[in-house]
């Protein structure tokens, strides 16, 4: 029996072409009628996308859309961006779709703070890409950024 010891090669990755909606908002021609009227779940599925082109694994955009589709639930997905405040996100953190299972029982803490996080860097990419001015998210969620 033979063995051999070459490396397998990897082919390179192509190089992705820029994607419009995940392109900065400065960059876009209706950057104020997206700012004015984005709603949250259109914001959802940009930032998924801003995440596939960054580089982001099946597996991490996954597990973010699962999370962002809490906050779809719990805020509506029609709810314009630039319109959540502060104690909405609040609520939304301390609600039973957060806390809880399906089946009434505590969440683990890092299940927990998992949907909060992704939520909370979802607003932030909101704000760096012109959806909102400032990301209405909870004093010790802010300490976090």
């Amino acid at each position: 029996m033979t063995t051999t010891n070459e490396k397998t090669r990897v082919p390179k990755r192509k190089a992705r072409a820029k994607d419009p909606a995940v392109e900065p908002k400065a960059a876009t021609a209706d950057a104020a009628a997206i700012a004015g009227a984005g709603t949250l779940q259109a914001m959802s599925e940009r930032y998924i996308k801003s995440l596939e082109a960054a580089g982001k694994s099946h597996g991490t955009q996954f597990s973010y859309g699962m999370e962002l589709k809490l906050a779809l639930k719990a805020l509506g997905g029609e709810t314009k961006v630039a319109d959540l405040t502060v104690t909405e996100v609040e609520a939304f953190f301390a609600s039973d779709l957060v806390t809880k299972t399906r089946t009434g029982k505590p969440k683990a803490k890092p299940t927990i703070d998992k949907t909060r996080r992704v939520l909370r860097l979802a607003l932030e990419w909101a704000v760096s890409e012109g959806w909102m001015k400032e990301a209405p998210l909870p004093k010790n969620e802010e300490a976090k950024a």
